[in-house]
């Protein structure tokens, strides 16, 4: 076979074309690396390398799954393979589905720093039901403009250096393979559409041993030293192509069944709860408080003054001034945490006890599983139960989950009188929606009928636009979150300061909390630790919780739940995988579990352990040491608690795979 007939082979076409978007996904790796430096700041040039190895076969593996049509077309033993029109259509087909991988590539360059992951097949449960998906893609376009410069100039270059040298009026067609008689042409081309076919198996499942399963994304952490670098290793449409028909959770079986409960229970059976410093009793509260329960956009601790006291010096002052000042008049408490990741984790944390196990709750094939939530347990003691959330209410599925928890009404930007206090994008701006969510707070009260009502504030979601006439009202920080927090803060105090006179306010217990951690820009809170350090506390304006900062007992999302029912007297049993932190039992045990991506970390008092992949991997004293920069696992003879905590983090681990499979997250 002559040289040229060679090139003019099909497969070769197929072959070379294939390299030149494997460039492509190793070089948006890298850009991907450079992008969010931030969150892989200890990640080394000799990392990289090795991460980009091990990057070549997640790549193939998905261009492999992406471009089965095109392989096929391309090796398919049929003569009119040679022909023009056929390679326009291979082509076409090339460019389409490959522009798709190197969008979602582009967008998770963006998407990452937000949800700490590659995105995976729920991204179409997450956004599969907004209506203004549009306008939200066109700010994204704009706010991020070099990253999709860069996805544009992949799509052109796949484009404009597809190599396809069969073309109308080409010298020495004779030359062609197709001209090859059919005895020679066929039993040749069957054999490479085997071989061919055989290695793209191969390559899409990551090799060819028999044992071997296919490669899936925890594959990627030999190739790293921590589990939060195997975004690098990934690439995004492998991360989605492997997830479309996720399963489940394998169960971990650290236990046997009949002792499991014995090491960690969540079904809870409610005691009198007695505050940490006994000068305060769910006694000294109404039977009927009502409940207000904030939860705050991206409101990282890292942003607020008042956890951040001796930062900088003493000088550090924040960018929340009144949420620092409601925080000195609260319970509040030095280390608090999110168990989530993303604001999808929020709700089911905070409402049901459920924390974020590897993936979120609400868009995993556990979904539909029965919950006992707290608003459809306060609406069985005769409380009216509320939601507000000032974007469309179809955002992240918000309404159809608190309907499913037991909230009786939902009111979003649909029910919202006023859309000319739309942001343009996201959602109402805080500030207008706060005070009509004080109306009707005042609407709720007027009832009768204790209530509970939660506002989801949504201001300090990206793209942190705020009102025009505040736009020099507020300190501009480092990075444009940082003007959308205070914002939001001002909102807040607006709030209190339109109900502090009701009627129905020093009956209230509020709790104030966020969805989840937003941008960081201080690297002593770029560890794990400070990504899920939020604020959490207790405002009572009628005194009936002492105003403390408990530097003793650590606080989670999921163990707010637990203690408000506690604080209102509940004594049914119900399930839960947090605590009542007002609880003084001699089995109080001082917990935090919460979870990145497999990376599970569990706090006892003073120290935090890091669990991956069933082993112990990280040993933290937090409390001295902020950063996570001093690992002391070579030291574990020093903490007799060890075994305790990894038994625990087992049992939690355990329990959650269990319950979810069994559909037993309830009592």
């Amino acid at each position: 076979m002559k040289i040229k007939s060679l090139f003019r082979q099909p497969a070769f076409i197929m072959a070379v074309n294939f390299a030149l978007i494997m460039v492509i996904y190793m070089l948006s790796r890298w850009v991907f690396y450079f992008i969010n430096i931030d969150s892989f700041h200890d990640v080394t040039f000799t990392d990289m390398l090795i991460i980009s190895r091990g990057g070549l076969r997640f790549d193939l593996s998905a261009l492999c799954y992406l471009n089965m049509l095109y392989i096929v077309l391309q090796v398919l033993p049929l003569k009119c393979r040679h022909t023009v029109r056929y390679q326009k259509v291979s082509k076409l087909i090339f460019v389409f589905v490959n522009s798709l991988g190197l969008v979602a590539n582009a967008a998770d360059m963006v998407y990452y720093e937000f949800g700490g992951r590659r995105s995976t097949s729920t991204i179409f449960s997450e956004y599969g039901g907004e209506n203004n998906l549009g306008t939200i893609l066109l700010n994204s376009l704009t706010a991020y403009w070099p990253v999709w410069l860069f996805g544009i100039a992949t799509i052109l270059a796949i484009t404009l250096f597809y190599y396809n040298p069969i073309k109308p009026n080409a010298p020495e067609r004779s030359s062609y393979p197709s001209s090859q008689p059919a005895r020679i042409y066929y039993p040749i081309h069957t054999a490479v559409f085997v071989v061919v076919l055989t290695l793209t198996i191969g390559g899409a499942r990551g090799g060819f041993g028999l044992k071997m399963h296919p490669m899936h994304q925890d594959s990627a952490t030999i190739y790293c030293r921590k589990p939060q670098h195997a975004a690098l290793v990934l690439n995004t449409p492998f991360t989605i192509i492997t997830t479309l028909d996720k399963t489940g959770y394998k169960d971990p079986n650290f236990f046997p069944d009949e002792q499991l409960d014995y090491i960690f229970n969540p079904i809870k059976t409610p005691f009198n709860s007695v505050c940490c410093d006994s000068t305060a009793t769910s006694s000294t509260l109404s039977s009927t408080p009502n409940i207000i329960v904030f939860l705050l956009e991206s409101f990282s601790s890292e942003y607020t003054g008042f956890y951040n006291k001796e930062r900088d010096s003493s000088t550090y002052e924040g960018y929340t001034p009144f949420l620092d000042s409601l925080i000195s008049e609260s319970y509040s408490f030095r280390y608090s945490f999110a168990n989530g990741t993303r604001s999808v984790d929020c709700m089911p944390a905070v409402f049901a006890g459920i924390p974020r196990y590897i993936d979120p709750f609400c868009y995993f094939i556990y979904a539909n599983n029965i919950l006992q939530a707290l608003p459809q347990m306060l609406r069985d003691e005769g409380y009216t139960t509320a939601f507000f959330h000032g974007a469309p209410n179809t955002t992240l599925g918000f309404k159809s989950f608190t309907n499913a928890i037991g909230f009786e009404s939902y009111y979003g930007m649909d029910e919202y009188p006023n859309s000319n206090d739309f942001d343009g994008t996201w959602a109402i701006f805080d500030e207008p929606y706060l005070q009509y969510f004080a109306r009707q707070c005042d609407t709720l009260a007027a009832q009768g009928a204790p209530f509970l009502a939660t506002v989801f504030t949504a201001s300090s979601h990206e793209p942190f636009r705020i009102p025009d006439q505040h736009k020099n009202r507020f300190t501009s920080g480092t990075i444009p979150m940082h003007n959308a927090i205070s914002y939001a803060d001002y909102a807040l105090r607006r709030y209190f300061e339109q109900v502090k006179d009701k009627p129905w306010f020093q009956n209230t217990i509020f709790v104030i909390t966020a969805d989840h951690t937003g941008v960081t820009c201080r690297q002593d809170y770029n560890n794990e630790m400070g990504r899920f350090l939020i604020p959490i506390f207790f405002y009572t304006p009628g005194g009936q919780l002492p105003v403390c900062c408990d530097s003793t007992r650590i606080m989670q999302q999921i163990d707010i739940t637990p203690t408000l029912l506690s604080l209102i007297g509940y004594q049914k049993p119900y399930f839960s995988f947090g605590k009542d932190i007002f609880y003084n039992g001699p089995d109080f045990t001082n917990y935090v579990f919460n979870d990145r991506n497999g990376l599970s970390m569990y706090y006892l008092d003073s120290l935090m352990i890091e669990y991956s992949d069933n082993r112990l991997i990280g040993i933290y004293n937090y409390q001295r040491d902020i950063t996570l920069s001093n690992n002391l696992i070579h030291q574990k003879q020093q903490f007799p608690q060890l075994p305790f905590m990894q038994q625990q983090i087992e049992a939690i681990i355990q329990q959650y795979i269990t319950r979810m499979k069994n559909n037993t997250l309830h009592y």
